[in-house]
């Protein structure tokens, strides 16, 4: 079990505030399964629109906000292949063709962002849309937990009509949280996005593909 017997200390600043990035922190990512959920509904080309970090093109616009999810539901429908579908693809389709980029949080998660939640501010901070939360709701509540109760505040995205590494997103997120930046640790799988952190005076750790979220934590609070 992670101890938060000691606050978390980062270049001799103390931590009051944990950020954490969705997909590829929390969430495990599988961009494969994804493109090829999507080319079995007829989309050939769906895996050019997801970079490792950062979306593009409609799916972008669809994470800040300025499409709904039906305008993006009808745009998919564009791209895909009719002889492949006879020009029929359900909104029940595309939602889990989207679903398969988000893999199954552990509960072993969970239980950190709850005990983290009695020594320090616990947020989230995800370029995300709202298909893939409900995704990741769900996940929360396999395990007997409701998603919202394991942040203070989950800062996401499409709500804001702004997405990471835009600075504006961090600045709103530190004046809407009443977050000191030295006093606020976020942790994100992408360069881009720490460097822009780094830069507003946020403390930051950079999640590597083979880091255990839970190791990560308790060599911080060790």
């Amino acid at each position: 079990m992670v101890s938060t017997d000691t606050l978390i200390t980062l270049n001799e600043t103390m931590v009051k505030n944990i950020v954490f990035d969705l997909g590829g922190v929390i969430v495990p990512l599988n961009r494969e399964a994804c493109n090829n959920a999507f080319s079995n509904i007829g989309f050939k080309d769906f895996n050019s629109l997801l970079n490792d970090y950062v979306q593009e093109g409609f799916f972008l616009q669809y994470e800040k906000g300025l499409l709904t999810t039906n305008e993006f539901r009808d745009i998919i429908r564009s791209h895909i292949d009719p002889l492949m579908t006879n020009g029929k693809v359900t909104d029940l389709e595309i939602d889990k063709s989207m679903g398969a980029f988000l893999e199954r949080i552990s509960f072993e998660k969970i239980l950190l962002l709850e005990k983290l939640r009695e020594k320090y501010r616990v947020f989230l901070l995800s370029n995300t849309n709202p298909i893939a939360i409900n995704v990741v709701k769900e996940y929360f509540r396999e395990h007997g937990k409701n998603m919202n109760d394991c942040f203070e505040k989950m800062f996401l995205s499409y709500e804001m009509n702004l997405a990471k590494p835009d600075p504006k997103i961090f600045e709103e997120m530190l004046t809407d949280g009443e977050m000191v930046a030295s006093q606020t640790l976020f942790i994100d799988d992408a360069p881009a996005n720490i460097e822009i952190a780094k830069g507003l005076g946020i403390q930051t750790y950079l999640f590597g593909e083979d880091d255990s979220l839970v190791d990560v934590m308790y060599t911080c609070l060790k």
